[in-house]
């Protein structure tokens, strides 16, 4: 099984992990690779941009619910795209994972069920805390990504996710690498903007991300929608994210990817 798992973190709210999360595995998705994205915040702010309720008339849950034992399910919410719901129970069980003897490595043994092997993508949206929950999130995945938004103080906590990271690799999961920066929420026009810009391409260098996204009115305008940029006939933010998503399977699988395919929003249950 040759399955990619990429987590989005950054300590610092507000940064862009969910908009990332939700249109590149959107962008993924349209190349025709079967993406789940895990809504592993407890705000759920993931889940409730892609479906009003994920499982609704199914009795199943998601996150909490497969962490817990219980039943959940995997809710295509478009094609190749599907999703395993959070919500604020994901709270509760930070604050009763600390006392577990896996209190670090649930996510990671779950994802070895034979229910997550046919995705070939799985993206993780992460709260904004370097909590159980993040931990967790980390020693489950292969690739890190981080989002900053160019802004003052946006270096902060930085060093703190990069030690994290560091004790993550030594003691849970050796496999944890950081595949990038991706600068979100972007104005070229401020100078100061593109001053903090280049202190993150001077701190960062080449794990940047060439391309940025914007900052958009189009990316609430699809968050209201329940869908993502791709799903515009043309622009800017989506010839963006066309972009970044081109560069992160560049940087995952050492090739340019064939043009996404144009689709409509499907929902379904697996």
């Amino acid at each position: 099984m040759n399955q990619k798992r990429i987590v989005f973190s950054n300590q610092k709210g507000g940064v862009g992990k969910t908009t990332l999360t939700r249109e590149l595995g959107i962008y993924l998705a349209t190349l025709g690779r079967s993406v789940l994205l895990i809504d592993f915040d407890p705000q759920a702010n993931l889940t409730r941009s892609l479906a009003d309720d994920p499982s609704a008339g199914s009795g199943a849950g998601g996150c909490y619910e497969a962490l817990t034992g219980q039943r959940y399910e995997q809710v295509e919410v478009q094609k190749n795209l599907f999703l395993l719901s959070g919500d604020i129970k994901m709270a509760v069980l930070e604050k009763s994972l600390i006392a577990e003897i896996d209190a670090y490595t649930r996510l990671g043994e779950l994802l070895e069920h034979e229910s997550f092997h046919p995705f070939e993508y799985i993206l993780i949206d992460t709260p904004p805390s370097l909590g159980v929950l993040t931990v967790n999130a980390l020693s489950a995945a292969e690739h890190l990504v981080i989002p900053m938004n160019p802004s003052l103080y946006s270096m902060q906590g930085t060093n703190d996710l990069m030690s994290t990271v560091r004790k993550v690799k030594k003691g849970l999961y050796p496999g944890l690498g950081l595949l990038g920066v991706i600068i979100n929420a972007y104005d070229s026009v401020p100078v100061i903007t593109r001053q903090i810009r280049d202190e993150i391409c001077s701190s960062f260098g080449e794990m940047v991300f060439p391309s940025v996204l914007s900052k958009s009115i189009r990316i609430e305008e699809a968050i209201a929608m329940q869908s993502g940029v791709m799903a515009l006939q043309k622009g800017r933010v989506k010839d963006e994210v066309i972009r970044i998503g081109v560069e992160l399977v560049c940087r995952i699988e050492g090739a340019v990817p064939a043009a996404p395919e144009q689709h409509g929003r499907v929902r379904g249950v697996v």
